[in-house]
């Protein structure tokens, strides 16, 4: 997967959601979404976990001054 940001691989996935519900996607195309999106997912969660870490990273320097 490219090196995009978090709000365009957010508006991807939503892309990837719209798209499924679209009862007309065949089932070979909607499994392929289904990856994409899972992967998304898991690049997206990396994404929230490292910012979370520098939060509680800056709360720890923040207190200890």
């Amino acid at each position: 997967m490219e090196n995009n940001s978090f709000e365009e691989k957010m508006k991807k996935l939503n892309e990837i959601v719209e798209k499924l519900s679209d009862e007309s996607v065949s089932l070979n195309d909607s499994l392929n979404l289904y990856v994409e999106g899972k992967e998304l997912i898991k690049e997206l969660f990396k994404y929230i976990n490292e910012a979370k870490e520098k939060v509680q990273e800056i709360d720890s320097i923040v207190i200890r001054e």
